[in-house]
Formats: C-alpha cells, structure tokens, sequence
C-alpha cells in the first residue's frame, strides 16, 4: 500500500473557528481493506476522487460512496471497504459550521451520508474546480475562496460568537444541564434548541459526546491505564466509563486500545 498525506490548518482566527483542518490522502491498496471510523466528534465535506469505494453503518447496507459527501455528527461508527487507487480530499469542520454555510440546522446531517451537491450547487462547481489539479496548495487556494463566499453572508454572528464559547468550554462535561443553563444565561428549553440547531444535539446529549471523546483521545495516551482514563474523563464508575464508551463505539475501552491504529478514532483490516 502507498499511503501519502497532505495536511493545511489555518493560521488564522477567522478560517480557524470553522475549519479545523484541510486534508488530502491518496492511498493505493491492491487487496481490499476495512477501515472503521469512530465517532470523533467533527462534520466533514468529503471530496472524493477515487476508484469504486463503499460505505456503511450499522443500520444500512453497504453503498457506493457520492463524489461530494456532507457527514455531520456521528454517534455510531462508519465503515469504508477500499480498493484500488483513492484519494480523499476533505474539509474538516467544528459541527456548528454546518449551519453557517448551508444554513441547515446541524441534526439533518447526523449519522448520514449525503450527496452534497445536492445541498449546494456550489460545491459541484468546487468538486471539478479540485480535480482538474493534483496541486494541493491549488486544491486548499479553491476550498478557501468558496468557504469566504459562502461565509460571506453569514448573519446571527452575536449567536455564533454564544455557541462558540459552549462548543469550547472544557468544564461543562462535569456540569449538569442547570449549571451549564444558568452559566450562560438561558433557559433550559432554548439552549436545548441552540443545542440541536448548531451542534446536532441536545445539551444533555452534547455533554456526554464531550466526556466520550475526551475518553477517545485520552486512549491514546500509553501512560495511562483504564482506570485513569476513566477518572481523567470523568467517569468515577468503571462500569459506566465501560457502558459509554460502548455506546459509541460497539467496542470496550480495552477492545479499542488493542486494534487501535495511529490516527485516533480509527481501525484498519485487510477484509
């Protein structure tokens, strides 16, 4: 297998309270090869480029992949079967950057897989734009000036500026819904709404997502054991820090260290 990466992370406040990071792989398998993505928290648009590739979840049948994918919030794994010459380039988003750019409320993308040219007839424009260049600094130059236009005409900023500080604050996973309501002075029943509509899901929901994905990135740490992970994401009952992390993944804490790779939330097998 030829696995080559290319990466761009924006260096500046502005591109960087959306996009995370702007990634480019281009691998070649000549068996067929699994790959198990778990729940890591990001909405992505996916381009991609690549010879005949499936998808699937626990709920659906295996599927051919779009050209164009929008992929919010997921709570259970997705899965991949790759053959043959691949090359993915994607945009990786804070969750609530769905909202701004295609004003959808973010829980219409949970656990899917959508076609996104149907969602927006710019990104079938952005989609040729990127294949008629192997150049990445080219493809990221393209991505850009379409993420500026689309963000051009963003409104609600003083909402945004609210849901950003939330999405950010590192206490809140050991708050209850209350404390968390009161900090930012809502009610319960509109920061439930703000929740859903910005980040995919109520607050209740978002706080354990936190704990879930601290736990995630805290595995990959060999200097802890489980039983600090657990109690470092905040979970005082092993059973219930077992319990959750299952939840998400179908896999024990234990289970995912042991086949874990080193690209965090991700599972690789020859099929």
């Amino acid at each position: 297998m030829v696995n080559t990466t290319d990466i761009y992370i924006p260096d500046n406040e502005y591109e960087s309270r959306l996009i995370k990071c702007i990634w480019r792989v281009h691998e070649f398998d000549i068996h067929e090869r699994f790959e198990k993505i778990l729940p890591k928290g990001n909405a992505e648009i996916i381009f991609n480029l690549s010879d005949n590739i499936s998808y699937f979840n626990s709920n659906s049948e295996s599927r051919n992949f779009p050209h164009c994918v929008i992929n919010g919030v997921n709570s259970s794994s997705f899965n991949l079967i790759k053959k043959g010459q691949q090359i993915f380039i994607g945009i990786q988003l804070n969750v609530f950057a769905l909202k701004i750019l295609f004003n959808i409320p973010v829980n219409e993308f949970n656990n899917r897989v959508i076609d996104g040219t149907l969602i927006c007839k710019s990104l079938d424009t952005l989609l040729h734009q990127i294949a008629s260049t192997s150049s990445f600094n080219e493809q990221v130059d393209r991505i850009l000036k379409w993420f500026h236009y689309k963000i051009s005409a963003t409104k609600n900023e003083a909402e945004i500026n609210r849901v950003y500080k939330f999405y950010y604050d590192t206490e809140i996973k050991d708050m209850k819904v209350n404390n968390v309501c009161r900090k930012y002075n809502y009610s319960e029943r509109h920061f439930r709404r703000l929740s859903v509509e910005w980040l995919g899901m109520n607050t209740e929901a978002f706080i354990l997502y936190q704990k879930y994905l601290n736990t995630l990135r805290l595995l990959h740490r060999s200097d802890l054991s489980l039983t600090q992970v657990g109690l470092e994401a905040g979970y005082y009952d092993q059973s219930h820090f077992i319990r959750e992390f299952k939840s998400f993944t179908d896999l024990t804490p234990k289970e995912y260290r042991k086949v874990k790779s080193d690209l965090p939330g991700h599972i690789f097998s020859m099929i």
